[in-house]
């Protein structure tokens, strides 16, 4: 039949069943006749797919323990706990204090990996970051490794033994010297005596410093198969610091003598980030940058806390307008929980100072990070909201072993997957290097 005779016939054959209907209309009802007809409906709009990062931080702290051989069963848990849950990024720690959770390598073994003596390899020999990144891979977690940047060693009374290969702490030795006892390329507070809270530190002024460092996150993007580097302690240790004598030499007066000091001291660590991002990232295409910064840049709202910009010499938001960081994480949690929490860092703050840098973004990311340790997952479910209200690019949390000790009961995990990260999401990706 063509196409000339059949529509008149389909327009008949529609027209017959209508008035058929309308026939029955009166035993049916004067309009039940309609529930009768063939319903047309809409498809629905295909879903958009989540992107946010959802980080989770593994410190060193939170897989091993001093004096027991580290043991690859707990890599598996954990990825495996951080996969049910619904992350979809680790941030795992490789370097605490000048020492290589990884096989060296420029920076000798980790005491906690081997069980035994700083720069000692496990026995039997395995590689724990090599490990992390393929069972992170498996279950589709990119894996981000995380070092302290200056830190030098996590005890204040005495230097490290002679390793193979050396320390950074004899690295810093032979090329600055030491005065009175001391080493001239570690942070000195205002009274000339080497600052140490919780670490030793090396003065971000120290061009061999810097140099070793790039050297070592270098090694780590050429060896193993990584989706970013992400710095922690990128910072002076505290506002009396740094009067080193290599500071003194390299700014070419006393510290604090001027204002100008304070401006020399965050160019000294913008150098440092920069640095790194324009010659590692690229090594790789895809590679992160990213860093975890001090909670408030500035105290605007006269809060009273301390201030990464004035007290640390941290200027993170001049990496975001320099475009030499692909994204900021600041570490907005409490290192002291209690229950209920009702400390400084409250819900509202949170909220303010995730948004804050949000508006200082610069189009590069914001990841506010979250802490663990809170009785009631309710207190992590509401930042995670507050974070996502904000227009964040993802959320991290701080760290693996809050979420393990849960509420004292049961963990974190299930929780996670049941609530925040029912859905899956996609990681958020970066247009603005290759």
């Amino acid at each position: 039949m063509s196409n000339r005779h059949r529509f008149p016939l389909l327009a008949l054959v529609a027209t017959l069943l209508l008035l058929t209907l309308l026939a029955g209309s009166k035993a049916l009802g004067d309009n039940d006749w309609l529930a009768h007809l063939p319903l047309l409906t809409r498809p629905e709009p295909e879903p958009q797919p989540l992107i946010e990062l959802r980080g989770l931080w593994v410190t060193r702290f939170d897989w091993t323990s001093y004096g027991s051989p580290a043991d690859p069963a707990k890599i598996d848990e954990i990825v495996s706990n951080a996969a049910a849950a619904g992350f979809n990024a680790i941030f795992f720690q490789v370097r605490g204090a000048g020492d290589a959770y990884y096989t060296p390598g420029r920076e000798p073994w980790a005491q906690r990996v081997s069980g035994g003596t700083l720069g000692q390899p496990p026995d039997p020999l395995w590689d724990p970051l090599a490990y992390f990144v393929t069972a992170a891979h498996t279950h589709n977690l990119q894996l981000h490794a995380y070092l302290n940047v200056y830190p030098v060693w996590d005890q204040c009374t005495s230097p490290p033994p002679p390793t193979t290969p050396p320390h950074v702490y004899a690295l810093l030795e032979a090329a600055h010297g030491s005065s009175s006892g001391q080493l001239n390329g570690l942070q000195w507070d205002s009274d000339g005596l080497v600052s140490c809270a919780g670490y030793l530190r090396a003065t971000p002024a120290s061009l061999p410093f810097a140099d070793h460092f790039v050297a070592v996150a270098a090694d780590l993007v050429q060896r193993y198969d990584i989706d970013g580097l992400h710095l922690d302690h990128i910072r002076y240790a505290a506002p009396n610091t740094s009067c080193d004598p290599v500071s003194a030499a390299a700014f070419g007066g006393d510290c604090f003598s001027s204002p100008a000091y304070a401006d020399w001291q965050r160019a000294q660590i913008n150098q440092l980030v920069a640095r790194l991002y324009t010659e590692l990232l690229p090594q790789k295409p895809g590679l992160w940058l990213s860093a975890a910064v001090w909670p408030i840049y500035q105290d605007v709202w006269g809060w009273g806390g301390s201030q990464g910009y004035s007290d640390y010499y941290q200027d993170s938001q001049a990496w975001l307008q320099g475009g030499y960081i692909d994204s900021l994480m600041p570490m907005i949690y409490p290192s002291v929980y209690n229950c209920p929490y009702s400390g400084f860092w409250t819900l509202e703050r949170w909220g303010i100072l995730a948004a804050d840098f949000q508006a200082s973004s610069a189009g590069r990311f914001v990841i506010p990070g979250i802490g663990t340790g809170y009785c009631t997952f309710d207190e992590i479910a509401a930042r995670i909201d507050l974070a996502r209200a904000a227009g964040t690019a993802g959320h991290a949390l701080f760290s693996y072993g809050g979420l393990l000790a849960g509420d004292g009961v049961d963990s974190y995990f299930d929780d996670l997957a049941n609530g925040p990260y029912a859905l899956p999401a996609g990681i958020p990706t970066i247009t603005w290097h290759p």
